[in-house]
């Protein structure tokens, strides 16, 4: 099994937890029923992917002054949802709003969103509710360009799941288990790419490249690693024998002018199944329009999984066009990664 089925695995941990947060890992360490507000002036920023930290000088509730450290979204994510890398540069007075520490006042809290000296309130996470994203005057020629998931698509999928089987169940009770035994594996992974279709549902950019015989559908993820997948379109079955991969193998046809891709041919995956396990017999469908507007397409897909999977799930989406945005080439840093486990 890939190394970073390992890692995201506490992801899907935080999403079937009570008041978790659909991010990089689980929010346990946060007390997600609680808000609490940070005032004071950014003396460090750490613009850094899978998590950006920003620490505010402020002071505490007998007026001594004490460093907050602060975790916000990843790069690729703060800049779809409208996150600026100014609003949070050091010496910015700002008002940030945070689910505390469990571990009390002075620990590491999770940004809701930031207040800056004019007015502007800027998302730090998901969790905030909030995108600021610009009117976008130009229309979409057809499916290719730069989209982004909308925040209320990406919201509409963070805690759903689906029914298991037998053997299902019994893969996610052991890699829950073998996690919790062993914590510090939460850091190791994390700097890898996401399987379809998990790493289309996050609310950052993805470009999509029509060719003759090929579509090339490229993103980030939310963890600021460069992840690309290839369609055929030259091929009208998949090819045998072929090797598993965790992107799989995908092949590609025009239902007039809806884009339909067939994969098969995947690893196994502790998170093929938006966070839950999947087998080698995991089959995903995907279904990409434009709308009529042109400034929105709808993605849609279907996943089988006869080992694993008691049923078939299925999910709808939109994305925004965002020729606003442009790929960050901010690299996953491993040191990064690992904060979370030292709180």
């Amino acid at each position: 099994m890939h190394r970073s089925a390992t890692a995201l695995f506490v992801l899907w941990l935080g999403v079937v937890a009570p008041h978790s947060s659909f991010a990089h890992h689980s929010r346990a360490a946060f007390d997600m029923s609680k808000e609490a507000m940070i005032e004071g002036t950014v003396a460090k920023l750490d613009w850094m992917n899978p998590h950006i930290y920003f620490t505010v000088e402020t002071r505490d509730a007998r007026g001594e002054p004490r460093l907050q450290e602060i975790e916000a979204t990843s790069v690729s994510e703060a800049a779809a949802l409208g996150l600026r890398k100014e609003a949070i540069a050091p010496g910015t007075h700002v008002l940030v709003r945070v689910n505390p520490n469990r571990q009390g006042a002075g620990a590491r809290a999770s940004g809701l969103d930031v207040r800056t000296s004019d007015g502007t309130v800027y998302p730090l996470n998901v969790d905030a509710k909030l995108a600021l994203v610009p009117a976008i005057a130009t229309t979409a020629d057809g499916l290719a360009g730069r989209w982004a998931p909308t925040l209320d698509s990406f919201n509409g999928i963070r805690r759903r799941s689906w029914p298991l089987t037998e053997a299902g169940r019994a893969a996610q009770t052991a890699r829950r288990e073998k996690v919790a035994q062993s914590p510090e594996l939460a850091s190791f992974g994390i700097c890898e790419p996401l399987p379809p279709p998990l790493q289309s549902i996050f609310p950052d950019l993805r470009t999509i490249e029509i060719g003759g015989s090929t579509v090339v559908m490229r993103t980030e993820g939310a963890v600021g690693v460069r992840m690309e997948r290839v369609v055929h379109l030259d091929q009208s079955e998949h090819p045998a024998n072929v090797a598993p991969s965790m992107m799989g193998h995908s092949i590609g046809r025009w239902e007039g002018q809806t884009l339909v891709i067939d994969t098969v041919a995947f690893e196994p995956s502790s998170m093929g199944l938006i966070f839950q396990p999947s087998s080698s017999a995991k089959h995903l469908v995907e279904r990409l329009s434009l709308a009529e507007d042109r400034r929105h397409l709808q993605y849609t897909f279907t996943l089988e999984d006869r080992e694993f999977l008691a049923g078939t799930a299925s999910y709808t989406a939109t994305w925004d066009y965002r020729p606003d945005l442009e790929p960050t080439n901010v690299p996953c840093d491993p040191e990064t990664a690992r904060r979370f486990t030292q709180r």
